[in-house]
């Protein structure tokens, strides 16, 4: 995705998405456990991504 311009609709979109799929992953065993680091490394981009990095960082 382009830094420059981000739409943070579109970001909460696939966070809730990659959210839903981690809670059916936990409620069914087997169900891409395989996944599980990728789809929770995605979740935190996504977030800092929609929060910003914080004043530690600057």
């Amino acid at each position: 995705m382009s830094q420059k311009k981000q739409d943070k609709g579109k970001l909460f979109h696939k966070l809730h998405q990659l959210q839903k799929r981690m809670t059916r992953m936990e409620e069914h065993t087997g169900h891409s456990s395989d996944k599980m680091r990728i789809r929770q490394w995605r979740i935190n981009n996504l977030l800092e991504a929609v929060k910003g990095r914080g004043k530690q960082y600057a």
